[in-house]
C-alpha cells in the first residue's frame, strides 16, 4: 500500500528550496523592467490639434483619434462636416483622400466598410441641410494583414485629408492638415 499524504499549502511552501525563491523574485523584476522598457519614451504634439476650414457652403474639421494603442500613437481622424445650405450636400468618399506628408496615398475606410473592399467605389455620405454629419475615418493606406487586419499608426509630419462636397453639380475641395510630431516624454 502507497502511503499519501495530504500537504497543505503554506506547508509546501515552507519547503521551497531558497533558491526558488530567489528565481522568483529575480523574474518578477525581471518582468517589471520589461514592462518599463516597453513603454513609450515620446509623446505626440499636434497642432493644430484639431483643424478646422470653412466656406458659404459647409464647415469642416479633423482631429486624430486613438484606440487602445498601447504605443501612444494616433490611427485615425474623426471628420465633422456641417452643412449651411438649405439643400442636401453629398461628401464623395471616392474623391476624398488621406494626406500623409504633402503626399496623396489613397482614400479612407469607415464602419460598414470590409476590410478586403476598402479600396473599393464607395457610396457617398448625404449631409440633409442644416445637420452635422461625424465619422471616424482609418486611411487606407495603413491598414495590413499580419494574420488579421491591423490599423497602422499615422506618422509623424503633415497628415490630414482633402475632402470633396459636392453641392447640386459644383465639387467643393478642401484640405485639412495636422502638423504632428514626436516629442521625448517628461
Amino acid at each position: 500500500m502507497i502511503n499519501v499524504r495530504l500537504i497543505q499549502s503554506s506547508e509546501c511552501r515552507k519547503n521551497y528550496p531558497a533558491e526558488w525563491k530567489a528565481k522568483r523574485v529575480i523574474l518578477i523584476f525581471f518582468v517589471a523592467f520589461l514592462m518599463t522598457g516597453c513603454a513609450p519614451r515620446y509623446t505626440w504634439k499636434i497642432e493644430p490639434y484639431k483643424q478646422s476650414v470653412g466656406n458659404e457652403y459647409f464647415s469642416a474639421s479633423i482631429s486624430p483619434m486613438a484606440f487602445d494603442n498601447i504605443w501612444g500613437g494616433y490611427e485615425a481622424f474623426n471628420l465633422t462636416i456641417r452643412n449651411k445650405t438649405s439643400g442636401d450636400i453629398e461628401l464623395d468618399w471616392n474623391k476624398t483622400i488621406y494626406i500623409e506628408n504633402k503626399q496623396t496615398k489613397g482614400g479612407f475606410m469607415f464602419e460598414g466598410v470590409v476590410y478586403k473592399e476598402r479600396n473599393n467605389l464607395k457610396p457617398p455620405d448625404i449631409i440633409f441641410s442644416g445637420s452635422e454629419f461625424r465619422k471616424t475615418i482609418w486611411p487606407n493606406a495603413l491598414v495590413s494583414f499580419y494574420g488579421c487586419w491591423c490599423h497602422g499608426d499615422i506618422p509623424a509630419g503633415q497628415n490630414g485629408v482633402y475632402l470633396t462636397v459636392r453641392i447640386k453639380d459644383k465639387e467643393v475641395k478642401e484640405k485639412l492638415l495636422l502638423d504632428m510630431s514626436k516629442v521625448p516624454a517628461q
